[in-house]
């Protein structure tokens, strides 16, 4: 064993008969109705108005029409229902132009813009009279121009992508569909399904890590640079939860949403609640 402490860790367990006797049970992933944990409400959102950042991109409608916009006051006021004390967001930590804009907002100084960073987190932590905005996001572009050597090297690697362009293009006119024939809200209770979820998840590991070639792993280092990002995400909000009583509802892409899951479930402080119970069920 290279590390001591891991190797201390790990002796006492194999020795220990019942490793929940020597550091107690581990506390459930979901939260309970008594819960002493902070509570993290997680919702994944499609990126409404169409920044064209990520590879593959939705093609929204105006979220600022009036239907759209009753819409989204029908999810607010489901999210609501959370009560959460603090609201984060899929902005830069630290960036004092998202706390202004946040401000200026509940001042009647400026309208809402066309993002779910507003046009939810912004209305609910409005609606709740929350005094401020959590930034919390790390900005770590993915760069996949180190695939062309193995691509070229291994065909196989091209042929991947290629599948997964296919599948993510039929997956895009699916949520497209979604909005074209249904609400906001049924858009979002369909992103946010654990399916889906999983589906978002699924590529990192099972296309993206296979490209490698000798001592070339460009895949895997991608994907390591989405995990490091999204690690950082999750340690900006520890830095936002700062009382056990806290309820902290996070509005983010939703291809962040999986692994942020994940880090709040492994945290033993934290628990996570399900984003299902507060939106409006498809119709």
């Amino acid at each position: 064993m290279h590390n001591p402490m891991f190797a201390a860790i790990l002796l006492t367990l194999c020795t220990t008969a019942n490793a929940a006797a020597q550091f107690g049970p581990l506390p459930p992933a979901g939260c309970r109705p008594d819960e002493d944990r902070t509570r993290v409400l997680l919702l994944g959102s499609y990126h409404m108005n169409n920044p064209g950042l990520d590879r593959f991109n939705l093609e929204a409608d105006d979220v600022l029409v009036a239907g759209r916009q009753r819409e989204i006051q029908a999810v607010v006021d489901g999210l609501a229902r959370f009560l959460p004390t603090k609201v984060a967001v899929e902005a830069p930590w630290g960036d004092t132009a998202t706390v202004r804009r946040y401000r200026d907002y509940v001042g009647g100084v400026r309208e809402l813009r066309r993002s779910e960073e507003e046009q939810i987190g912004f209305r609910l932590a409005s609606q709740l009279g929350l005094e401020t905005i959590y930034p919390i996001d790390v900005r770590m572009p993915l760069d996949d121009e180190a695939f062309g050597p193995l691509i070229a090297a291994n065909p196989r690697h091209g042929a991947r992508l290629a599948r997964l362009d296919e599948t993510v293009r039929a997956a895009m006119e699916l949520m497209g569909s979604w909005l074209a024939t249904g609400t906001i809200g049924d858009m979002l209770y369909n992103m946010n399904r654990p399916d889906m979820l999983a589906y978002a998840h699924q590529p990192y590991i099972e296309v993206f890590v296979p490209i490698v070639e000798g001592d070339d792993y460009a895949g895997a280092d991608m994907v390591a640079i989405w995990f490091q990002r999204n690690l950082r995400i999750f340690a900006n909000l520890t830095r936002v939860a700062d009382s056990p009583n806290d309820r902290i509802f996070v509005v983010y892409g939703a291809g962040h949403v999986p692994l942020l899951r994940d880090f709040v479930t492994d945290h033993p402080g934290y628990c996570v609640e399900d984003p299902l119970r507060y939106l409006p069920a498809p119709r």
